[in-house]
């Protein structure tokens, strides 16, 4: 950023924060109120070049501190019914300790197969497995073709299934055509 932007980030910030805040508090606890009002200005910091100049930026200061708070929201109920699923296997598998001692080493095993990826695949891998985006939307955040994500997606699991000693891994892929870039 240069100076100007640096400038204008801080009068937004002097002149709004506080309307952030509470536009935030108004709808969620104090302590997220002051990390989702941050995010807003991570947003701002970001995109100061959209932001519209005048009695316009508290406005569009507004919309983003909604839809940041929609992501959260969104974000929380996924967390939700993730820890609600979990708590329901956890309940009708729990044994006694030594199925927990086998859960605990196969969960540290597969944590070091996925570590043996690139970054980049261990996001890919996390964006669709654990947030539960479609393989579309990965390839829209990646700027690629579902293609590109399927073959990634692909050899991704087939590396982590030589790292756990899995014959094949057990996943099943879209097929992709040869005109997609497939293999022949």
């Amino acid at each position: 950023m240069g100076i100007l932007n640096d400038a204008r980030f801080d009068a937004l910030y002097r002149a709004h924060a506080q309307q952030v805040y509470a536009y935030r508090h108004r709808r969620m606890p104090a302590e997220e109120a002051k990390d989702a009002s941050a995010d807003v200005f991570v947003v701002v910091w970001r995109r100061i070049d959209q932001v519209p100049e005048g009695d316009e930026a508290l406005p569009w200061l507004y919309g983003v501190a909604r839809n940041t708070l929609s992501n959260r929201s969104r974000s929380s109920r996924r967390r939700d019914r993730l820890v609600a699923k979990l708590a329901s296997r956890h309940e009708a598998t729990a044994n006694g300790p030594e199925t927990q001692i086998v859960r605990n080493e196969e969960h540290e095993e597969l944590i070091r197969a996925l570590s043996g990826l690139s970054e980049k695949d261990q996001e890919i891998l996390r964006l669709v497995e654990w947030e539960g985006l479609s393989r579309e939307q990965v390839a829209d955040m990646f700027f690629v073709s579902s293609a590109a994500i399927d073959r990634r997606i692909s050899r991704a699991y087939k590396k982590m299934a030589h790292t756990l000693g899995v014959p094949q891994p057990d996943v099943l892929t879209t097929p992709v055509t040869v005109e997609e870039g497939g293999e022949a």
